[in-house]
């Protein structure tokens, strides 16, 4: 019997799987090898995601081994090796694949991006129905792109409101915005139900909500459910503007308040005089966000005698030009009124 059972599994079985001290043991080292890269990966995860969450930037101006201040991934990856053996020794002897440099961040990102998207596909294949918001901006290299938010109550009955994806734009006209739009929600909707889409959401200018040639009204040919909303931020801000600007006395309060802001944003001399007496800096004013000018105004409010003292400092100092002399004048007076 034994005979019969080795002549029928003869050739059945490879080498490599019998019983043999070496292999296992190669076996175990490279499971470890595994587990210690996997390890090490999860930890330069960790750094990018915590940079993501928070809205810290990646790089730092220099990432050289001299450098006092790299940025804040590489301090983050240093200090988890300072308590973190594995990747201390990995750091240290890396030849091939150190995991810190901006192809890695920027690969890391990617594969991140994609594995949210595939999650948001999942849960909206689910739905029955699904918004859209949608605004035209550029990013700092004045690039053209479109900002794509997806809005659903998801299985939990939980209101989601998921940002998709930048779509880069070579112009900002109705039909580059809308031709995009269509082409990239051909992709998020299931096919043939166009019914899916109940709302489309944009700011109040002229391209995004024409109703003969904008991008909703290109959008609600295609998707005939897809009725087109106003958005509630930007009415809010126009409706404050407006009813602001009828009035002189306050259009002129909220003009000076952001005078403040602007003067000491234009001089890098007039910044340190402000970090030394206030300690506080000034936030802008903003055309389109109303709350924008409420920051602006309580930081005035808040600091108000500290701001006295400042423009009297800039007005006394004898190494200050004429014409920061004579503004920062103007600002002790209204800042006293």
């Amino acid at each position: 019997m034994d005979n019969s059972v080795k002549l029928a599994m003869l050739g059945r079985i490879c080498i490599a799987t019998q019983l043999d001290e070496g292999h296992h043991i190669a076996i175990r080292k490279h499971n470890e090898e595994v587990d210690r890269n996997r390890h090490i990966l999860s930890k330069i995860i960790d750094a990018v995601t915590f940079c993501g969450a928070f809205e810290l930037a990646l790089r730092g101006h220099d990432e050289s081994d001299t450098s006092e201040n790299p940025g804040i991934f590489l301090g983050l990856i240093d200090h988890m090796a300072s308590i973190d053996r594995d990747l201390e020794v990995h750091l240290e002897n890396a030849t091939v694949f150190k995991g810190t440099s901006k192809t890695v961040q920027n690969e890391l990102l990617d594969c991140m991006l994609s594995v949210l998207r595939d999650r948001i596909l999942e849960e909206v294949k689910q739905l029955d129905y699904i918004a859209i918001q949608a605004d035209e901006t550029t990013d700092t290299c004045t690039h053209c792109q479109l900002v794509l938010v997806l809005r659903y109550i998801d299985g939990h009955n939980n209101i989601q409101e998921r940002f998709f994806e930048f779509i880069a734009l070579p112009n900002a006209t109705a039909d580059t915005i809308a031709t995009a739009l269509l082409e990239r929600l051909s992709t998020i909707l299931p096919a043939r139900q166009e019914r899916t889409l109940i709302a489309q959401a944009y700011d109040g200018a002229a391209v995004m909500r024409g109703a003969t040639g904008g991008v909703q009204r290109k959008v609600q040919d295609v998707y005939g459910s897809a009725y087109y909303v106003h958005c509630c931020v930007h009415q809010l801000n126009l409706i404050m503007q407006q009813a602001t600007s009828h009035i002189p006395k306050i259009r002129q309060f909220f003009s000076d308040i952001g005078v403040f802001s602007t003067f000491f944003h234009k001089s890098f001399k007039r910044t340190a005089v402000l970090d030394e007496v206030v300690a506080h800096r000034l936030p802008g004013a903003s055309t389109t966000r109303w709350n924008f000018h409420s920051r602006a105004l309580n930081t005035v409010y808040e600091h108000k005698d500290e701001l006295v003292k400042c423009f009297q400092t800039i007005r006394d100092r004898g190494d200050f030009d004429a014409i920061s002399k004579r503004e920062a004048g103007g600002l002790y007076e209204n800042v006293g009124r």
